[in-house]
């Protein structure tokens, strides 16, 4: 009952948390932690301490996990809550700005017993013996949550499209956004006479009230936001080198030693090193996973603004502090954008960039919009413009060979190739090298709410008070598994659709415009192709 619920894939998927400490914290933009919200006052509002990021992966559930445990002894037995339970269930308390009394509630009766359908910390399966083909590899998909979001908030999608063979890659984003951080590195000072264990330093979700400058000020809104979006993409970036650097087992460059501390496991809200000699690093450093080409991005609200962001700009250079140098573009071929929020983002824009990934192919674009953000008149307005701007990349500066140019970002300096090593049923292209616009899809799911997209639509309770949540989430998964897999438009075919026509649910005279319900005419699982 407190599992989510299985899924219909073609492998057993693990799960595992990795932590990556960066030897020299940077503090991002100048907001400072004020008074209120329960945090460290004067902190850094922002401070790049740590990369976190839990994968979804296909298992070799015959092997020993990575603390020596039989996988099949753990099956169900990964936690959704975050640990500690306390702490997260209080973010949320603290994001929802009710009593901490009302979370512990919920803290001590369900948050402990909600468990995920993976094997945690086990072996990654080897391709090349599930496909009979030596040069086999995994496609790697990164995953950006949403405002109150965390990197369990999305499993189940996470793990239906891991279980046909995919690695997702899901950020913990420790930019304020999330109803709390741990850090795995660090304590409070506030240990026990009595020898117990010293307790995590957390941070809770920001409100804008959570947040000052130097002058006093509280931040303003827009402003924190689009420091916090060039925090999540230095976050993405990172994620990507330090899972290069697993993934390729071995050292970089003098230069680039200075970044990471190393790459760690996460075990309740412990970091421990992992074991060099068990199966479980044979596993992830047998060159399993393809990253040098076709990877994938999605992202939801926040995240879905991310996933723009990333595509219109050149990579993020790193803090002066570090090596200086620009992080490596991503070679992205496919981004999933679902509800995406759009405020934080410069009006006009987003618009596609070259410099963003390594090559002149453009990647496709799948956006799903919830019916309650397509209600949202005005932004789902800019959001169509966004959508034709991608389509027509015929106005504004361009680069050489015809994106939209954002001039406020410099250009990237670096291209790398890379070679195509997967088996056939998981290539993942764009369009062809000078291909004058991405692809991009807008689509509209009906009677999808904006917490369609996570697992609130399956958790208990509430997926069983609300049947219809598993529906979406089930066509939701069944939309991201055709996108990745070049069938999207198929799939399209096979599912009924409606034009877009508003119906209000409450028409009578004597109840004022403002309250009456809008929707769109339709039922579940209809879609609107805009």
């Amino acid at each position: 009952m407190f599992s989510l619920p299985d899924v219909p894939g073609r492998f057993q998927v693990g799960a595992t948390t990795f932590a990556l400490p960066l030897n020299d914290p940077q503090a991002i933009g100048a907001a400072k932690l004020a008074e209120s919200g329960g945090n460290t006052p004067h902190e850094p509002a922002l401070l790049l301490e740590e990369i976190v990021f839990t994968v979804f992966y296909p298992a070799d559930i015959h092997s020993p996990s990575a603390d020596g445990v039989p996988p099949e002894k753990l099956k169900k037995s990964m936690n959704w809550v975050p640990r500690p339970v306390r702490a997260t269930v209080n973010g949320y308390a603290h994001f929802a700005k009710v009593p901490f009394w009302v979370a512990e509630l919920f803290a001590g009766v369900i948050a402990p017993r909600l468990k995920l359908p993976v094997y945690p910390n086990a072996a990654i399966l080897d391709p090349t013996e599930t496909f009979s083909d030596p040069e086999a590899q995994w496609p790697v998909i990164f995953h950006s949550h949403g405002l109150s979001g965390a990197r369990t908030t999305y499993s189940h999608l996470c793990v239906r499209i891991a279980s046909e063979g995919n690695v997702v890659v899901a950020i913990e984003h420790r930019d304020g956004t999330a109803p709390v951080v741990t850090s795995h590195f660090a304590a409070t000072p506030s240990t026990s006479a009595q020898g117990k264990k010293p307790k995590p330093k957390v941070k809770y979700y920001l409100h804008p009230e959570d947040v000052i400058y130097d002058d006093g000020s509280e931040a303003p809104h827009l402003k924190f936001r689009a420091e916090q979006l060039l925090f999540r993409e230095l976050e993405i970036y990172l994620a990507y080198r330090g899972l290069a650097d697993l993934v390729n087992s071995h050292p970089r460059a003098e230069a680039d030693k200075v970044v990471f501390g190393g790459i760690y496991y996460v075990k309740g809200y412990m970091a421990h090193e992992l074991p060099r000699q068990n199966p479980f690093w044979k596993s992830w450093t047998a060159g399993r996973i393809k990253l040098r080409e076709n990877i994938g991005i999605m992202g939801h609200s926040f995240g879905g603004s991310l996933v723009l962001s990333v595509l219109s700009n050149p990579p993020p250079a790193l803090p002066t502090s570090l090596s200086g140098e620009r992080l490596e573009a991503l070679p992205i071929t496919h981004a999933l954008v679902l509800d995406p929020w759009l405020e934080p983002l410069p009006s006009p824009g987003p618009a596609p960039r070259v410099e963003a990934t390594r090559d002149a192919r453009a990647p496709q674009v799948l956006i799903i919009n919830s019916e309650e953000f397509t209600l949202w008149r005005d932004h789902f307005a800019r959001l169509q413009g966004v959508v034709h701007e991608w389509r027509q990349p015929d106005s504004g500066p361009r680069s050489p060979l015809g994106f939209q140019v954002h001039e406020n970002r410099p250009p990237r300096t670096d291209s790398r190739s890379s070679r195509s090593s997967e088996p056939r049923r998981h290539e993942r292209t764009a369009g062809e090298a000078g291909d004058e616009a991405p692809s991009a899809k807008l689509i509209t799911l009906l009677r999808a709410k904006h917490v369609s997209f996570s697992d609130f639509s399956v958790i208990w309770p509430i997926g069983h008070l609300a049947p219809s949540g598993r529906i979406l989430l089930r066509i939701i998964g069944d939309l991201a598994l055709a996108f990745f897999g070049n069938t999207v438009g198929d799939a399209l075919d096979k599912m009924p659709k409606r034009e877009m026509e508003e119906e209000r649910r409450s028409s009578l005279k004597s109840t004022p415009p403002g309250r009456r319900k809008r929707r769109l005419k339709g039922s579940v699982g209809e879609v609107i192709v805009h």
